[in-house]
């Protein structure tokens, strides 16, 4: 019979995890705010090494520190290796999805396993606000918290070395997917030790009513009972310096910035569980039906324990009453108490984060589930509610499960409206050039959904899915929420550049005529349209009636080769023309007098120099000048338009001018040409001297 009633129980908990999957799975967009956001950084710390990308190197920098919210990025960079950038959310939304509920299971299991029924709460729970808000980093940090919290309970009275070590790897593993979840699980881990290291010394001290021992020796055995405790808390001495470490950080960085929610949205957010509500208010009702569960629940947990009392007097026990009146257990209602005046009185937003109410509100109910209708000891089994018979134990499930489907049907007929419309704003076509910049307006839309029929009320759908059109081909974008804060992967390196491309939304269709005098429209949907930078034909002067036009790379005060173009260090693109795209630093160095003429002066820099020249299409052959001259070696990587042409090329001091040539054929009206340097120690720098492009198409380039 245990065998089958297990059976039944896994099979449930099997497809209940399936049918949670297939939403995210069976539709090719799951709907978040910021998840297409997530999806794009990703992609670009990928790409970023890339010296062909020099928009993505230009407009970022990497943000390369230990900072708290990191795990989901660095997962979706590993999984942008092996699978398309949505397949790589699906991963991300499937572990989210999936391992709360599992987590609540082995929490459950360990602690209160009578209760693990309610472990089905982590299927609803997993459809949550923060997840679809995109906030995949915290979502991921609630079932590691579950899952450390379960774990140390399994081994607080055995703790080893190995056992510390593994807390440790789990509380670092908590650390770099969210703040919030790590110091509330900090706090918890120090609350429990203590609680219940104090309970059993009061057990032990005070528990009984007749002990043969002396009270001082009682005394004695309960300090001995404290001091696994407080060799456990000190272990935790270092995870506390990271917390706190990490605090003054903020506050020294950010200030108080903090914000707060008044009590009226703070008690109506609460009752109205709108931590389980993200599109609509239809789920409202949902999650009241579920406090109202949680509510009866409470109550004949109440009513339990003091049946446990009554039940208590008629036995003869050597046993104190408090030891019925207090449990184990009821460290985890203390603990829900503390969260709920975390919830009430912690800022929403504040050090550079926000939604800190919403977090603790979806902790509160799940750190009760053990303490739910516990018996404390077995002699009372039958007056646990729970324990009635076992079709009570069905019922509970049932209403879970009834809570949890009506909960995911009202997603999952949201996200086939979304989906439509989504794949609608997505379907602007014309952005095929590589490394160009993007840009939107407005940086964050969430606007009215045709398919909906009104605006999403909580979660802003499409607030960042221009994302989706930028994860490709190198694009930079200027509106990316990301870049602007710390906790991120990526800063803005420089953000104010002019854009290639730009993306209106509707709501700004009003606005565009200054716009249009700078951009042409290429294309359109009934969510925004796709604008341009117009264009400049190649420049036919440049060419003085031949075949051949070349470039010298001087100072400002240098002597120009005949027949050749100057160019400075600060020769910026004009469009049709020539000229530097990046604006990192670079050098003129004057060469000594043994270099040959005409390249004795050169540009030099350490960082990626990218210089583009408009031409007419068609093949090319372009003859690069490099000379070190007595000052230091240099080394040459050149890339021109995606292809490498050259890779580790040195270039000896003294030497004279050193040439290389390529071909190529330009079918974008332009040819971009980066170098970079990857050397080390003496080679850590390019230098350029100047360039020759000739037509070899045997006629003149606008003559064809």
């Amino acid at each position: 019979m245990k065998v089958r009633r297990l059976s039944v129980g896994y099979v449930t908990v099997i497809v209940l995890l399936v049918i949670h999957l297939l939403p995210v799975w069976g539709f090719k967009y799951f709907p978040t705010q910021d998840g297409a956001s997530h999806i794009y950084n990703s992609y670009v710390v990928k790409e970023y090494h890339k010296h062909e990308n020099y928009r993505l190197r230009e407009v970022y920098e990497l943000n390369a520190t230990l900072f708290p919210n990191w795990t989901s990025h660095a997962l979706l960079v590993l999984l942008l290796y092996v699978f398309p950038p949505l397949v790589c959310e699906k991963i991300i939304l499937t572990l989210c999805i999936g391992l709360l509920p599992l987590s609540l299971f082995y929490f459950l299991n360990g602690i209160a396993k009578r209760n693990m029924v309610f472990g089905l709460l982590g299927f609803m729970y997993a459809y949550n606000y923060l997840l679809h808000m995109g906030f995949y980093n915290f979502v991921l940090s609630m079932s590691l918290f579950f899952f450390t919290l379960g774990y140390w309970w399994r081994v607080k009275d055995k703790l080893r070395l190995t056992n510390t070590v593994v807390i440790y790897v789990l509380l670092l593993a908590t650390y770099l997917t969210h703040y919030h979840s790590y110091a509330l699980l900090l706090m918890s881990l120090t609350f429990f030790a203590l609680f219940l290291s104090v309970y059993d010394a009061l057990h032990g001290i005070w528990g009984y009513k007749e002990i043969s021992q002396p009270l001082n020796h009682r005394f004695k055995d309960g300090v001995t009972k404290l001091k696994p405790t407080l060799t456990f808390i000190g272990a935790l001495v270092p995870a506390y310096f990271i917390l706190f470490s990490y605090y003054f950080y903020l506050s020294n960085t950010h200030g108080d910035d903090s914000s707060h929610k008044g009590f009226e949205w703070l008690r109506d957010y609460f009752f109205s569980m709108k931590s389980l509500v993200s599109f609509r208010d239809a789920h409202v009702l949902i999650g009241q039906v579920l406090l109202a569960f949680f509510a009866i629940t409470f109550v004949l947990t109440v009513i339990n324990r003091i049946r446990q009392c009554y039940r208590f007097r008629e036995l003869l026990s050597n046993e104190r009453l408090w030891t019925r009146i207090v449990s184990r257990m009821d460290g985890f209602l203390l603990m829900a108490v503390f969260i709920t005046v975390m919830y009430f009185i912690a800022p929403w937003s504040g050090y550079s984060g926000g939604w800190i109410n919403d977090r603790f509100h979806l902790y509160i109910f799940l750190m009760l589930l053990p303490f739910f209708t516990y018996v404390n000891g077995t002699a009372e089994r039958a007056y646990s509610p729970i324990n009635w018979h076992r079709h009570i134990n069905y019922g509970v499930a049932g209403i879970i499960i009834v809570l949890s489907l009506w909960h995911l049907g009202y997603n999952v007929h949201t996200y086939a409206l979304l989906n439509r419309d989504i794949a609608n704003a997505l379907s602007l076509d014309g952005m095929y050039e590589e490394d160009t910049i993007l840009t939107s307006e407005p940086g964050e839309w969430g606007g009215f959904s045709d398919s909906l029929g009104f605006e999403p009320k909580y979660v802003e759908p499409f607030g960042h899915i221009e994302c989706l059109l930028a994860v490709k081909k190198g694009i930079a974008y200027l509106d990316n929420y990301e870049a602007n804060t710390d906790h991120f992967p990526l800063r803005y390196k420089q953000k104010d550049l002019p854009a290639d491309f730009a993306i209106i939304w509707r709501t700004e269709y009003d606005d565009v005529a200054g716009l249009e005098q700078e951009y042409e429209l290429i294309d359109s949907n009934d969510y925004n349209r796709l604008y341009r930078r117009k264009r400049t034909a190649p420049d036919a002067q440049m060419w003085g009636g031949g075949t051949v036009v070349a470039f010298d790379m001087q100072p400002h005060d240098g002597e120009t080769a005949p027949g050749h173009i100057a160019v400075s260090a600060d020769t910026v693109y004009i469009d049709g023309r020539y000229g530097w795209l990046t604006q990192s630093e670079r050098n003129n160095s004057t060469g000594e007098s043994n270099v040959p003429q005409p390249y004795r002066d050169s540009i030099w820099g350490k960082e990626d120099g990218v210089f583009r020249v408009a031409l007419p299409n068609g093949t090319y052959e372009v003859t690069c000048y490099f000379s070190a001259g007595e000052s230091e070696p240099l080394e040459i990587n050149l890339i021109a338009n995606g292809e490498k042409q050259m890779q580790r090329l040195q270039i000896p001091v003294g030497n004279e001018t050193i040439d290389r040539h390529y071909t190529i054929t330009i079918t974008n009206e332009h040819l971009t040409q980066t170098l970079y340097t990857r050397g080390k120690g003496e080679y850590k720098r390019w230098g350029w001297s100047g360039f020759t492009i000739q037509s070899t198409d045997g006629e003149l380039p606008f003559r064809r």
